[in-house]
Order: structure tokens, then C-alpha cells, then sequence
């Protein structure tokens, strides 16, 4: 699964025990939504789930995790194509070799994110992805269905410590591997949610659920800039790269870091909490984060009634071993 910070998928199943315990069927927002794992979970559960991203490549994953029923079946692209199964599709996007060289040069022969092998049919692979989109051959869900699938095979050997922000100065053992495009298995079971991308609080003002679960960004990390291209990838459009950027940033650099970096505060926090009807309120947050755990308990109390509970979560490999955390869970009953 794709490397992401502040990813819950180590905590997802016993939030979601504290989340909807008693609420039966539940109508769920989660507002910063990342890679879907809450949300997955919560669906999975039988909860109707709102999720929200202002990135591209998060919402590709959320959508295919919440918002599909079932792996595309591609028949109007199958029919333009001349072929009758998904696998035959996997064939030619494994098989296309890019004829551009812009990915190739800027993230293999000057930036040692790739080899260039790899590189050449992660090119080639996303170059067909968007003619395909150009040529309307294929609708929202497959569109997000190959992206999340692209993505989540391209990380699988980049030659990165878990981010995009820079490459590893020797070729990590992953990062020699072949690249293989797969299909992303992530389509979980459920009602079929809605993902959005957009800023939580413009879009969940003024609606209703019963659970809104926060987990907002625990520190200033600009994850646009962290995972450019990734997000690069998943608008399936060409961009300039700034010649000195180390890390290959777009010349024009994302615009979404501003709204990431106000979701770490607590006014932004409180603010969506007041705007948004819910009746029950959870938010997950990390000892020693932007916010302190007694801040937060402070405000959250005048809410209703609190509870607070701890949760081991895991965190980033180093190479002292997996990195330990301990989660605070607050759930609030009006």
C-alpha cells in the first residue's frame, strides 16, 4: 500500500470500534481524508461515508475505496480497444513504454527517483491512462481506478525513504525491482460513499452526519510539495519542472499548502466543528504535535460529553525499527 504520512491503517479498526460504538448504521464525514483507511473502515461497517482531500492522488485512492462498488469493468474502453478482459488492459499498460522523455529525464536521469527502465513504463503507463481520459474512453471511476492503481504500483519501487521530497543517494533494494503495473485492491465493501476533493470546511459547512471524525495534519509538512509528484501524476497532465529543485517541483508550485497548513490549528478546527451538524464528534491526534493534548481537551470538553482514549499506532520504519506512537481518540456526545 502507498506510503503516506500520518496514514491510520494501524489504528483504522480500533477507532472505528470507538467511533460507532452504539450508533448503529451511521451516516460518517471524515474530513481529511488521506488514503481512505478510516473511511474504508467505516464502510465496511455499513456507514453512508463523506470523505475530503484537497489533494488529487488522496482523493484517487478515497474514491476507489469509498466511492466504487465494485472493480471497473472498462467496457467502453474494452469495446474501443478491440479486447474482452481487464487483464488483456494490464498487458498494454505494462507493455507501453513512454515515447516522451520528460518523465524519464527529470525523474531518472537527473533525479535518481527511478531507474530508467522503470521510469520509461511509469511514463508510458500514465501517458495512456490520459489519452485514454482525453478520448473519453473511460468514465470517473476508471479514471481513479488506474490512477490509484499506478500510483500505488510506481511507489512500490521509487527510490525513496516513503516521500517524494527526495530520492535516496544509493539505489534502495525495492527501487531495483521491475516496475508492474496492478490493479489497486483496494474497492471495499459497503454503501457506496461520496470523496470529494476540496477543503473540509467548504464543503461539510452546514451538513449533517452523525459521526465526523477529524484527524487533522499533526505539524506544518506541506504535503503537496512532499508528494508533488505523485500529485503531478494524478492530474494526468504534463507540467514544467523548476531545473533547480532538487526534488523535480513543478515550476508552478502547488497551491493547496496554505489550506493543509491552516487544517493543523485549532481555530481551522473549531471552526469546522461548529459548522458541520453531527452528534458525534471523534478526533484523532499524536502526542507531541502542533496542538497540545491538553489544549485540545480543553476546548473539545465544551462540546459535550468526552471521553479519551489511547492508541498504539505505528509510524515510520527508521532504521532503529518501527517507530512507536501514542494516539489520543476523543469522542465527543452532544
Amino acid at each position: 500500500m502507498f506510503r503516506y504520512f500520518g496514514s491510520k491503517a494501524s489504528t483504522a479498526s480500533l477507532v472505528a470500534d470507538l467511533a460507532l460504538d452504539g450508533m448503529g448504521l451511521a451516516t460518517a464525514a471524515d474530513a481529511f481524508g488521506g488514503l481512505g483507511n478510516i473511511g474504508a473502515e467505516f464502510k465496511k461497517r455499513g456507514c453512508a461515508v463523506t470523505t475530503c482531500d484537497v489533494l488529487s492522488f488522496p482523493n484517487a485512492f478515497q474514491h476507489v475505496r469509498i466511492s466504487c462498488m465494485s472493480e471497473p469493468d472498462f467496457s467502453y474502453l474494452k469495446r474501443k480497444l478491440g479486447v474482452s478482459h481487464n487483464n488483456e488492459l494490464l498487458m498494454q499498460l505494462n507493455n507501453t513504454v513512454s515515447t516522451s522523455p520528460w518523465f524519464v529525464r527529470e525523474y531518472s536521469s537527473k533525479r535518481a527517483f527511478f531507474t530508467a527502465g522503470n521510469a520509461a513504463k511509469i511514463g508510458g503507463a500514465w501517458r495512456q491512462i490520459g489519452i485514454w481520459k482525453k478520448m473519453q474512453w473511460i468514465n470517473l471511476n476508471e479514471e481513479k481506478y488506474l490512477v490509484a492503481s499506478l500510483l500505488n504500483s510506481m511507489d512500490s519501487v521509487a527510490n525513496t525513504a516513503g516521500t517524494y521530497y527526495a530520492y535516496l543517494k544509493e539505489w534502495d533494494r525495492k527501487s531495483l525491482r521491475n516496475f508492474s503495473f496492478q490493479w489497486f485492491d483496494g474497492v471495499t465493501d459497503g454503501i457506496p460513499g461520496t470523496a470529494v476533493q476540496a477543503d473540509a470546511l467548504s464543503y461539510l459547512s452546514g451538513k449533517s452526519f452523525d459521526v465526523l471524525y477529524l484527524d487533522p495534519p499533526y505539524n506544518n509538512r506541506d504535503y503537496s510539495r512532499y508528494y508533488h509528484l505523485p500529485e503531478t501524476l494524478a492530474k494526468l497532465k504534463p507540467v514544467k519542472i523548476d531545473g533547480a529543485s532538487k526534488s523535480g517541483l513543478p515550476l508552478v508550485r502547488p497551491s493547496e499548502g496554505k489550506e493543509i497548513r491552516d487544517a493543523m490549528k485549532l481555530p481551522y478546527l473549531l471552526e469546522l466543528i461548529n459548522s458541520v451538524c453531527w452528534s458525534r464528534l471523534v478526533l484523532q491526534y499524536a502526542d507531541g504535535a502542533y496542538i497540545s493534548i491538553c489544549d485540545l481537551e480543553k476546548a473539545l470538553s465544551q462540546l459535550g460529553s468526552l471521553r479519551i482514549h489511547q492508541v498504539s499506532a505505528l509510524g515510520y520504519q527508521s532504521t532503529n525499527g518501527t517507530r512507536q506512537q501514542v494516539h489520543h481518540v476523543f469522542v465527543i456526545d452532544k
